[in-house]
């Protein structure tokens, strides 16, 4: 073994590497007698290789592997082919790394992934970050994608200009324009958020990105907010005030503060005040919920009706979009201003016209009604005198 060879080994060694010699130096060159012969730089390949890193506390960091690997000496660089790896916490195996090649450069200091780069977490989640090229530096636990990068656990699906991973802290940051999917149970994308740059912690689930976002769902409707955080373990999103959400087919817009996202059970809701400017009405009070399974926005309390010829009061309303069906409940209170009417009911139903109207009135409902007339204005005539 000559020197090149003793030196290429020591290096390595100090890194964790092993590997099995197919070749010794793979010497090019030419003699002359008028030149100075010039060694080349030593390049040796390897059947196999075998990386590895410990933790400073002996437990194992991560690994690394590939069937055939040429390792240059001037420049201690690895080059390798189809690599796999496993990244290690707390002594576990925690992600699966696999790329088509991989440059290892400074024996160990940087490794560049290039080609079908996939992080895979080995737990029941599954999640997985993808991209083409994915620029690693152990010794600060930080890996860069920014070739196409892409995370997904499965329903939650993002996608942004630059991921970037802390692997002791399992933090990923993303950096935007960033693109958020949510894939409803047997359905593929139905809801697209978009927004800026973030943060999603893989281990609790917590996820924050503050600045403008927008969603988009399939039927139409649109929902944007000046921020959001949220847990996708937990299955939730927080939405940041104002919150504005526009209903499909031109049914109108609802306004309200900042408003929690159950986008594992299909549901909108918040404490904050709201109102709804629907056709021909307007519709506001203290909080909301909206179920998608059912159809159903319920306004919770202190429920107020407005439109054009009359207003109702009520403890609470709800609307079903699917039948075009209104209730009201609880001290409910109808004011009409053609004819002048009051009309009171524990409960009153309604029907949204084609026109958008909302018209109350249910046969056979129980009601207290009270009518101003205003008498019309009379003259007194006086009777002729009559003479015989």
């Amino acid at each position: 073994m000559n020197r090149s060879e003793q030196s290429m080994l020591r290096r390595l060694s100090r890194c964790g590497l092993t590997a099995a010699l197919v070749a010794g130096s793979l010497l090019s060159g030419c003699s002359s007698s008028r030149q100075t012969t010039v060694e080349p730089t030593p390049s040796f390949v390897f059947r196999s290789l075998d990386l590895s890193q410990r933790a400073d506390n002996g437990n194992r960091d991560w690994d690394l592997t590939s069937p055939e690997a040429r390792y240059d000496l001037s420049s201690r660089t690895i080059r390798a082919r189809r690599p796999q790896g496993v990244l290690y916490r707390d002594d576990q195996p925690q992600y699966r790394i696999t790329a088509d090649l991989a440059t290892v450069l400074r024996d160990g200091e940087l490794v560049v992934l290039e080609g079908s780069v996939q992080l895979r977490q080995l737990n029941q989640r599954g999640l997985t970050i993808e991209g083409d090229n994915l620029i690693w530096t152990p010794a600060q636990s930080r890996m860069v994608i920014n070739q196409r990068p892409m995370a997904s656990d499965g329903q939650t699906q993002l996608r942004s200009r630059e991921l970037a991973f802390q692997q002791d802290t399992e933090l990923l940051v993303f950096s935007g324009p960033t693109q958020l999917n949510r894939v409803d149970e047997g359905r593929d994308d139905s809801t697209v958020v978009r927004g800026g740059s973030g943060t999603w912690n893989l281990m609790s689930g917590l996820l924050q990105a503050p600045g403008q976002v927008a969603a988009v769902r399939r039927d139409g409707r649109t929902l944007t907010a000046s921020g959001l955080d949220g847990n996708t373990r937990e299955g939730f999103l927080d939405l940041k005030e104002p919150v504005t959400l526009v209903l499909e087919n031109d049914r109108g817009t609802i306004t309200a503060g900042q408003t929690r996202w159950l986008f594992s059970a299909k549901q909108l809701e918040s404490q904050q005040p709201v109102q709804a400017d629907l056709k021909k009405s307007k519709v506001q009070g203290k909080g909301f919920k909206l179920d998608e399974r059912s159809g159903t926005v319920i306004i919770p309390s202190d429920c107020r009706l407005q439109q054009k010829t009359e207003t109702l009061t009520a403890q609470r309303c709800s609307w079903n979009w699917r039948n075009e069906r209104v209730v009201a409940d609880g001290d409910v209170v109808l004011r009409r201003t053609k004819p002048e009417q009051i009309t009171r009911a524990t409960r009153m139903e309604a029907r949204i016209s084609d026109d958008g109207e909302i018209r109350f009135g249910q046969p056979g409902a129980r009601v207290q009604s009270t009518i101003k007339l205003n008498p019309s204005k009379q003259e007194t005539r006086r009777r002729p005198q009559v003479s015989f």
